[in-house]
C-alpha cells in the first residue's frame, strides 16, 4: 500500500494503465486506417471502368471525407484540428487548458475520415493527441496534483508517437527533446512506462515489424560523409520553405473570408480527389509511397514529380483543418528528395559508390530535423522504422547541416510557429468574448 500511495507508485501505475489503453486505441486506429486506405485504392481502381465519369468518384470520396472530418471538428471539438502536438506542448507549459474528452472520438474518427479518404496527412498527430487525452482520463482517477497530471499527459502523447511508428525509443525521446524540453525522473519513469506498454499492446494487435523494409548496402567509408553534408544543406533550405508554405496556406484559409472552413475543406478534398484519379499512390498518408522510394523503384524524373507534388499536397491537406499530422508527409518528402539527390550524385560521380537508398533514409531524418528542429527524435525514429542503424553518422552530419541552414534562414521550428498562432487565435477569441460580455445588457 505504501508503494501505491507514493508519488512514484501513482505515476508508474497511471503511466502503465495509460500505455495499455493507448496501445489498444492505437492498434485499432492503425488497423482501420490500413483498411480505409485499401478500400480507397480499390474504389479508385474500379472507378476507371467509367473513363468519362469515373473521376467524380475519387473527387467525391475525398471531398466527403474532408468535409465530414472538418464538420466533426467544428461541431464537437475545435481543439482536434490539425496535428494537436502544439496543443499538447502548450498544455504542458501551462499556456492553455487540456482539451475536453470529445477530442478523443473526433481525432479517432475524424482522422480515419481525413487520412483514409486521401488527404496527405500523418497518423502520428491524431495518435499523439489521442494518447494525451487517454492519459488525461487516466490521471483523473490516479493522480492527485496538476503537475503530475501534466507529466502523464506528455508521456501519453509520446506513447502515441511510439505506437504510430512502432518506435518506442523515438516516441520517448520526442517527449524530452520536443514536447517538454525537460528531463526529470518523474517524466522519465512516466514516458518509458507508457511507451513500453503502449507499443507492447499495439504489437499484440497488429504484429511487430519495421514500418519500412530497406535493403542493406555496403558500409560507407569515412570520407563519404561530405555528400550527406551537402544533402543536409539542401534539405535545410527545403525544410525552411516547407514550413513557410504550411504557415502561408494556413493564413490563407484563415483570412480569406469569401470561403468558410467547410468550403475550404470541400475545395481541398476535391482537388486531392482529382489527383487520386490520375495517381492514387500520391495521396493519403504516404507510407506505401515511402516504401517504394526506399525500395529504389523510381527514376529521377518520377522522383522529381513525387517530390514536387507531395511538397504541395502536405501543406494543402493540412490547411483543411481536419485531424492529421505532419510527420508522415515529411518522411515521404525527405525520402524522395534524398533518393533524387543520391541518384544524381551516382550518375555524375559513380566512382563514389553513393547509395540512393541510403540517401533516402538519411533524407527522412534530415528533413524532420530541419522542420521540427528535433534531430535526435528524427534520427532514432528513422532508425527504428528502417533498421538502418549503420547510417547514424550520416544522419547526424546531415541533420546538423540542415539545422544550421534553417537557423541561418530564420526558419522557426514548425510546432513553435503553430503553437504561437494557436495562442494568438485563442487570445483574440477570449478578447472578443470578454468584449461581448461587457457590452451585453444586464437583466
Amino acid at each position: 500500500m505504501l508503494v501505491l500511495n507514493s508519488r512514484l507508485g501513482r505515476i508508474t501505475i497511471a503511466s502503465l494503465v495509460a500505455g495499455l489503453l493507448i496501445g489498444i486505441v492505437g492498434g485499432l486506429f492503425e488497423l482501420l486506417l490500413v483498411l480505409a486506405n485499401s478500400l480507397r485504392n480499390e474504389v479508385v481502381a474500379r472507378a476507371h471502368a467509367w473513363p468519362y465519369l469515373g473521376w467524380l468518384i475519387p473527387l467525391l470520396l475525398v471531398l466527403t471525407g474532408a468535409v465530414l472530418a472538418r464538420l466533426m471538428v467544428l461541431r464537437f471539438s475545435p481543439e482536434a484540428a490539425g496535428s494537436g502536438l502544439q496543443r499538447v506542448e502548450a498544455v504542458f507549459a501551462g499556456e492553455v487548458k487540456a482539451a475536453s474528452m470529445a477530442v478523443l472520438p473526433v481525432k479517432f474518427f475524424g482522422g480515419l475520415l481525413a487520412i483514409g479518404s486521401g488527404l496527405a496527412l500523418g497518423r502520428e498527430g491524431p495518435m499523439a493527441q489521442m494518447g494525451a487525452s487517454v492519459a488525461t482520463l487516466t490521471s483523473r482517477f490516479l493522480i492527485r496534483n496538476d503537475a503530475d497530471a501534466k507529466v502523464i499527459d506528455a508521456a501519453g502523447a509520446g506513447a502515441g508517437i511510439a505506437v504510430a511508428f512502432n518506435a518506442p525509443i523515438g516516441g520517448s525521446i520526442f517527449v524530452f527533446e520536443e514536447l517538454t524540453s525537460s528531463f526529470t525522473p518523474w517524466l522519465l519513469v512516466a514516458t518509458l512506462a507508457a511507451a513500453v506498454t503502449a507499443v507492447w499492446c499495439m504489437r499484440m494487435i497488429i504484429g511487430n515489424h519495421f514500418d519500412f523494409t530497406v535493403t542493406q548496402v555496403r558500409s560507407l567509408p569515412a570520407y563519404l560523409l561530405w555528400p550527406f553534408l551537402m544533402l543536409g544543406v539542401l534539405l535545410g533550405i527545403v525544410g525552411a520553405v516547407y514550413n513557410w508554405t504550411i504557415v502561408r496556406l494556413l493564413r490563407l484559409t484563415d483570412h480569406l473570408a469569401r470561403l468558410s472552413s467547410v468550403q475550404w475543406a470541400m475545395l481541398i478534398g476535391g482537388s486531392i480527389g482529382l489527383i487520386a484519379w490520375f495517381a492514387p499512390s500520391l495521396v493519403g498518408g504516404g507510407d506505401n509511397l515511402t516504401q517504394l522510394v526506399l525500395a529504389g523503384r523510381y527514376t529521377v524524373p518520377v522522383l522529381a514529380v513525387i517530390f514536387g507534388l507531395r511538397f504541395f499536397l502536405g501543406p494543402w491537406s493540412y490547411a483543411a483543418g481536419t485531424p492529421g499530422g505532419l510527420f508522415a508527409p515529411m518522411l515521404v518528402l525527405g525520402a524522395s528528395f534524398g533518393a533524387l539527390f543520391g541518384q544524381t550524385v551516382a550518375h555524375f560521380y559513380p566512382s563514389l559508390g553513393v547509395s540512393p537508398v541510403g540517401c533516402a533514409v538519411v533524407g527522412m531524418a534530415t528533413l524532420f530535423s530541419a522542420c521540427v528542429r528535433a534531430p535526435l527524435t528524427g534520427i532514432v525514429l528513422t532508425v527504428e522504422m528502417t533498421g538502418r542503424g549503420d547510417l547514424t553518422l550520416a544522419m547526424l552530419g546531415s541533420a546538423l547541416a540542415a539545422i544550421v541552414v534553417s537557423m541561418l534562414l530564420d526558419s522557426e521550428p514548425i510546432y513553435e510557429t503553430l503553437k504561437r498562432q494557436m495562442l494568438e487565435r485563442q487570445a483574440l477569441t477570449d478578447k472578443a468574448a470578454a468584449k461581448l460580455k461587457a457590452t451585453a445588457p444586464t437583466v
